[in-house]
């Protein structure tokens, strides 16, 4: 049977998200982080910051193992967590500030105009 490689660190960290989330004391922030595509953001930033466990399994068997929590240490949990709380910021405060920054044009502000291009 076929092989599939699993990380191991995704379920504990998806997990972890999730419950810092739900608990987080900033509603605003429990706004934010309501799209799907902000929580992979959040996941993918503790994820790039941690070792990663991989492990395999059958393809035709579902991964059924559950949330491997024992796979880590109680170190490696507290620095998940605090990654979680500090991608938070991170990501708050990068969409803040590109909420803040005027689009600029490709047009205006000193840029070249097709009218300019032949003299």
């Amino acid at each position: 049977m076929a092989q599939a490689i699993v990380n191991l660190a995704l379920p504990v960290i998806t997990s972890k998200v999730e419950k810092v989330l739900d608990a987080y004391p900033a509603s605003s922030y429990r706004q934010a982080f309501s799209s799907t595509a902000l929580r992979e953001k959040l996941i993918a930033y503790v994820l790039r910051r941690i070792p990663t466990l991989y492990a395999t399994t059958e393809v035709a068997k579902p991964y059924s193992v559950g949330i491997p929590v024992n796979c880590f240490s109680g170190e490696q949990h507290t620095q998940m967590d605090e990654l979680i709380h500090q991608g938070i910021q991170h990501l708050i405060t990068q969409q803040q500030t590109k909420e803040t920054t005027p689009q600029t044009s490709s047009v205006g502000g000193g840029h070249l105009t097709p009218s300019s291009w032949f003299g």
